[in-house]
């Protein structure tokens, strides 16, 4: 599988924090850990599956993906290829008017939220380009013309800077007090422009952030410290609740991103 990565454009740059171009010459299953942000995406080539219990799942050729707090095993067929924008948290509120907590979870067509006319030509575009770079001009000439003027809040932004910086270190009831807001406020802001609580964002980025760090034959309670996890044990319980799999089986298979 061979991923090409493209950084936006300087009207994007503070909203998007990368275009990827993912293109699979042969079959190929993947455990894709939770991402820190909304994902939105266009198929340009071949299909996608995913591998949810005992169903296979078809992937939508446009999508929007949520933020999610378990891993997804995707499945790409042979010929399979993809663009996608991966959105800094809260970057997706400036594009889409829907409450993006409502997407929890999910992975839904982009037809849902974006007219499908709109997502034809895009997609169509795309299809036509010559090669990557064009298609990532045409995704970002899509999401410039979506570009809303109405700004997140400035205490929801410095409490997503906030979390990023010390994921492993969030209190809500401090975090409130640092942007001055009420929890509850700061909350239901929050989850509206991010898309999920800032407890369960902190849960990701230390769960990436331990994924990223990761390296063959690394002692499992060093990393488990290095991320942020009160312990091995700690560590532990968080990826199996996430992937489904104790470390040494999950980092041993290779198969992850």
């Amino acid at each position: 599988m061979r991923v090409t990565t493209f950084a936006p454009g300087p009207r994007l740059a503070p909203f998007v924090r990368a275009f990827e171009v993912v293109e699979a010459r042969e079959l190929v299953t993947r455990v894709l850990v939770p991402e820190p942000s909304i994902i939105v995406g266009f198929r340009f080539g071949g299909t996608s599956q995913m591998l949810e219990d005992a169903r296979t799942l078809p992937v939508p050729d446009h999508v929007i993906t949520g933020l999610r707090v378990d891993a997804r095993r995707m499945r790409t067929l042979a010929g399979g290829a993809i663009i996608l924008a991966k959105f800094h948290a809260a970057g997706a509120a400036r594009f889409f008017e829907e409450p993006l907590h409502e997407l929890l979870g999910e992975t839904l067509a982009l037809e849902t939220l974006v007219p499908h006319a709109d997502v034809d030509r895009v997609a169509s575009r795309i299809a036509e380009a010559e090669d990557d770079a064009r298609r990532v001009a045409v995704f970002e000439a899509f999401l410039l013309s979506r570009l809303r003027p109405e700004p997140v809040s400035g205490a929801v932004l410095a409490a997503v800077r906030a979390v990023h910086e010390e994921p492993s270190a969030v209190r809500i009831a401090a975090l409130a007090r640092e942007v001055g807001l009420s929890q509850d406020a700061l909350e239901k802001g929050f989850r509206r422009a991010v898309g999920a609580s800032p407890k369960r964002l902190a849960s990701i980025l230390r769960m990436r952030q331990a994924v990223s760090a990761y390296r063959p034959g690394m002692s499992f309670s060093r990393l488990a410290h290095a991320s942020g996890y009160y312990d091995q044990p700690h560590f532990n319980r968080e990826l199996r609740a996430v992937v489904g799999e104790a470390p040494s089986r999950f980092f041993g298979s290779g198969t992850y991103c």
